[in-house]
């Protein structure tokens, strides 16, 4: 243990299994979130903690790719990399597609209706994601392969010791570098030197996994947790004002798409009545709760609040400076497709067994979810 913890000191463990730091209590969470002495430079310190030097040596490339991401720098490094990509996804930018993704969500329910086993993980939540990203950012991509690109990514970032992981994100970061050379996204970014062209292919591939594995995972978490409340299922139908951004809003704060983000401790220093050293790996929840770690899957029932206390409460988006800047897009995808679903199939429940959840602990996410759409409605 590199800490001694107080008596007193409450929402912050040192985890001897997790050998790091962990922090449960929101509001202390928003604390270690906006504080310099944590870093968000994470990618880099769990390689040196769990890859050997040889695997480290071997898998440089990816590792490295990882370390570019603009989510793992701090302070005006991060402001100044972040700055023109947060530009193109401005408020009125996602006003601009909502068109469009109101197309991409009609056509994915036609996949729907057309899956014998109505599966909507495929054919919806990763159907309407990839899309979306696939139209936003230019690539050809369809949808399984790029959540094959995503799934394969965040399972070397939860288990870098792997090097089967390490292979195989390899693979896709060549496959995504091949994608996104001629991606009309990545147009007016600097590309002139070879550093140049390793830090936008590296920005735009973050944008690209961000707005795929989490948005899907709100989306299949959305749909299970209104099915599974018969009552909440029959507010959405009669389309009852801002129950739809409720329910998108509390499945966020209640069963957020990623459990936690990690932090390194930057130098030694005291916090909170904890004495950090310089390097410590800090997990900071952001549902809350002391079981964000033990692999348990969130239930189905859900409660909703009102819209405007959300804000306040969940931390799914981050806080501070490295707040999501795909929020809003996000939440358009989400409200979008719901009420697009419950407009076509008003009848849909949930078929036995329906729910199939995915191994990984930190990205939390359904496999399928299995319905029965019952009798449909013709959408306007």
């Amino acid at each position: 243990m590199t800490g001694l913890l107080r008596d007193d000191v409450r929402g912050m463990r040192w985890d001897e299994d997790l050998e790091c730091w962990v922090v449960s209590e929101q509001a202390l969470a928003r604390k270690v979130l906006s504080h310099q002495g944590f870093s968000s430079r994470t990618s880099q310190r769990l390689g040196e903690l769990y890859m050997t030097e040889e695997s480290r040596r071997e898998h440089h490339a990816i590792t490295e790719f990882l370390r570019l991401w603009f989510v793992h720098t701090d302070g005006a490094e991060h402001t100044a990399l972040r700055r023109p990509v947060q530009r193109l996804f401005s408020a009125s930018y996602v006003r601009s597609i909502t068109e469009r993704i109101t197309e991409v969500v009609d056509a994915c329910l036609d996949d729907l209706a057309a899956d014998p086993r109505h599966d909507v993980v495929p054919t919806v939540a990763e159907g309407v994601s990839g899309q979306v990203m696939g139209h936003i950012v230019g690539v050809p991509q369809p949808p399984p392969v790029l959540h094959t690109w995503s799934k394969t990514l965040s399972g070397f970032i939860a288990a870098m010791y792997r090097r089967d992981h390490a292979t195989a994100a390899h693979q896709v970061m060549l496959e995504m570098d091949e994608a996104l050379a001629g991606a009309p996204a990545v147009e007016g970014f600097p590309r002139d030197t070879p550093e140049d062209r390793a830090r936008t292919t590296a920005t735009w591939a973050m944008i690209l996994f961000g707005g795929l594995e989490t948005t899907a995972s709100l989306l299949g978490s959305t749909l299970l947790a209104v099915l599974g409340d018969p009552e909440l299922w029959r507010a959405v139908r009669e389309e009852r004002p801002g129950v739809v951004e409720s329910v998108v809003e509390s499945v966020l704060e209640q069963r957020p798409p990623l459990r936690n983000v990690g932090r390194v401790v930057a130098e030694d220093f005291e916090f909170e009545g904890v004495r950090l050293q310089g390097g410590d790996l800090v997990l900071v929840s952001l549902e809350g709760g002391e079981g964000l770690f033990d692999g348990d899957q969130p239930g189905q029932e859900l409660t909703l609040r009102p819209v405007d206390e959300q804000g306040q409460r969940h931390l799914v988006f981050g806080h501070g400076v490295h707040y999501c800047i795909g929020a809003p897009l996000a939440r358009l995808e989400a409200t979008t497709t719901l009420r697009r679903f419950a407009a076509r199939f008003p009848n849909a429940r949930l078929a036995e067994n329906a729910a199939v959840w995915g191994p990984n602990i930190s990205y939390v996410g359904l496999d399928h979810l299995y319905l029965d759409l019952g009798d449909e409605v013709s959408l306007p």
